[in-house]
């Protein structure tokens, strides 16, 4: 009999969930201005599974209940805006290089004084010189890229230059005016010696063979405007090692 009883229960509980009212639906047609129809469709689907974007119409069909139509339109409201104007950054790097040898210092820019004694409080190097200086400028968004010569190696009677490739994947500007730089990437080829050779039978070393060895970083930055800040430090041999000094600003 108790059997029989909760069949009928479970039976009932469909018909009870026909006989509850429905809440009626409004349906409306929103025409975007600025914003992705597809873009705004997968947001808003949140407050209901109806939801139908036109891409060649920029614009979207929506029915949802009363409540869920006027939070609806509050987003789109919010969402449906001009992109901000896109702005001119220009970065600058420098390629310090640090060294154990004796000698005299390099010529330095004066912009750069505080930036090595930072590094002298930090890094036993004897003496710091310049390799290089790249610089990029391009819009918030885009990708930059240059490349240059950063420097050199001395490997027996020769000076070998290092190749070095500089990649910015996107700038964007912050509300607090500091630029924020997504994917910096910079890769040195380093000549590196590997081997001697002699001009003639039983003769002195005239000259040394080498190669190319990769060093570089990969990194994401924020740097306020004017700021000039070490991003990062690459070995190129156990006496030396390059220095990344990056500085950006917003051209008006």
């Amino acid at each position: 009999m108790k059997n029989l009883l909760l069949v009928f229960a479970l039976m009932a509980l469909p018909l009870a969930a026909q006989d509850q009212p429905k809440e009626p639906q409004a349906q409306k047609l929103f025409v975007l201005k600025y914003a992705d129809p597809n873009q705004i469709s997968n947001l808003i689907r949140v407050f209901t599974g109806n939801v139908t974007p036109n891409a060649a119409m920029h614009a979207i069909a929506v029915s949802a209940t009363a409540p869920a139509m006027a939070a609806i339109e509050d987003a789109i409201k919010r969402l449906d805006v001009p992109a901000s104007a896109p702005q001119n950054i220009e970065l600058t790097a420098y390629l310090l290089t640090g060294s154990d040898a004796d000698g005299a210092p390099g010529n330095l820019p004066r912009e750069l004084d505080s930036v090595v004694t930072q590094l002298k409080n930090v890094f036993a190097y004897k003496n710091y010189k310049l390799g290089d200086i790249l610089t990029l400028r391009g819009r918030t968004g885009q990708r930059l890229s240059t490349s240059g010569t950063g420097g050199a190696v001395k490997i027996g009677d020769t000076s070998e230059p290092i190749i070095t490739q500089f990649n910015v994947d996107a700038l964007s500007v912050g509300p607090d005016g500091a630029i924020r730089i997504d994917g910096l990437k910079v890769g040195n080829r380093v000549p590196v010696a590997s081997g001697s050779f002699t001009g003639s039978s039983n003769g002195p070393l005239v000259n040394t063979q080498f190669t190319y060895i990769d060093v570089g970083l990969n990194t994401d930055v924020d740097i306020k405007e004017g700021q000039k800040i070490v991003v990062g430090k690459m070995a190129l041999n156990p006496n030396e090692a390059m220095f990344l000094v990056l500085m950006a600003h917003v051209i008006q």
